[in-house]
């Protein structure tokens, strides 16, 4: 069970790390709103492939790395989500 916990953790601020340094490229420009689009498309699309990935490590009874996919794309796609709530409403 800790094995578990420790990979969520870590699929959590390698996300949110990830969705950091992509975000930063993205503002640096002078096409802020087209980058932050990008981003956020970009998030969605891993987030299902970090389901999809995560759904066959579990099948494959290797619970680690299924919790670190399933954590990885919480913290870009809940972010990039605000940020288009923010950018567009």
């Amino acid at each position: 069970m800790r094995n578990e916990i420790v990979a969520g953790i870590a699929g959590l601020v390698a996300g949110h790390i990830l969705w950091l340094a992509a975000i930063t490229l993205a503002t640096e420009g002078s096409r802020v709103t087209i980058w932050a689009l990008l981003v956020a498309l970009l998030s969605v699309i891993g987030g299902a492939l970090g389901g999809y990935f995560g759904w066959r490590k579990y099948q494959q009874k290797s619970m680690e790395w299924a919790v670190f996919l399933w954590a990885l794309p919480v913290s870009p796609v809940v972010f990039s989500l605000v940020l288009l709530g923010v950018t567009y409403l």
